[in-house]
């Protein structure tokens, strides 16, 4: 398990304690020793954090019921999130040169593809899962991030995707190698619905339909990472989506909107 001291300037997170400080890199060194005590963080010789001082954080119970799935204008929430997503960067629409990206980018499509239309038909997604897991660059990679986005909002409490929890547990914990640490404890924290607050804060106004500030929330998912957000953001509109395809009542009126899902 990681444990992450974050600047004053980002959001709250699991497994993770703010300090006021905007610049963390310029008090602590790569190869300190780290000890938990009972009343804070030791680091080093000369450092340590008093949790006494700490308020905790604790991410709002959400939760969905009959009446508010039929209410949510799910369609309408993948597209607000998924034109922001587009906007931004992403290997998932990845336009350069490199051929490598771009053979990436094609995986990533058609992986994504296939987990979704296993969903559809209601078959096993386990091989769609598992080939997107590790998928990308960097700490945490885009398939990872897209499967975070994804499952924040499919396993929701009283989601009718929420069956698929064991699955996604599985299939991570079999293969989990196959990625970063990181982005390993990242993902199996999202199954379980442990996730950072500007992800719960645009998931909160999806469950209570609430429309204010909504491109000003998803953009505070955007910063995330380099990519990371887009990724999560393409995962979160899928679900919308996918929810939508389900069952609410503005449900697919043209065949058109389902290229999105495609």
């Amino acid at each position: 398990m990681l444990y992450t001291l974050l600047s004053d300037a980002c959001d709250n997170a699991p497994n993770s304690c703010r300090i006021a400080l905007r610049h963390c890199d310029k008090i602590f060194s790569p190869g300190e020793r780290v000890q938990f005590a009972q009343g804070g963080l030791e680091i080093g010789q000369n450092k340590w954090i008093e949790f006494d001082h700490c308020q905790l954080w604790q991410r709002p119970e959400l939760y969905l019921t009959a009446e508010n799935i039929k209410r949510i204008n799910w369609y309408q929430w993948g597209q607000w999130i998924y034109q922001q997503a587009i906007s931004g960067d992403s290997l998932f629409y990845y336009a350069g040169d490199n051929v490598f990206y771009q053979e990436i980018a094609a995986l990533l499509q058609r992986n994504r593809a296939a987990l979704l239309m296993a969903m559809r038909r209601n078959e096993s997604p386990d091989q769609a899962i598992l080939s997107l897991i590790g998928l990308g660059i960097g700490l945490t990679p885009s398939g990872d991030d897209y499967l975070v986005g994804l499952c924040v909002i499919l396993l929701l409490s009283g989601h009718p995707a929420q069956q698929y929890r064991k699955t996604f547990l599985a299939v991570l914990e079999k293969v989990r190698e196959k990625t970063t640490l990181l982005s390993a404890i990242t993902l199996e924290a999202a199954i379980n619905q442990r996730y950072r607050q500007v992800i719960g804060n645009l998931i909160a106004k999806i469950v209570h339909n609430d429309h204010d500030l909504i491109i000003h929330t998803i953009n505070e998912i955007k910063k995330i990472g380099s990519s990371s957000g887009c990724d999560m953001l393409y995962g979160m509109a899928d679900a919308c989506f996918l929810t939508s395809y389900f069952g609410e009542k503005y449900a697919y009126q043209d065949h058109g909107k389902k290229e999105h899902l495609v």
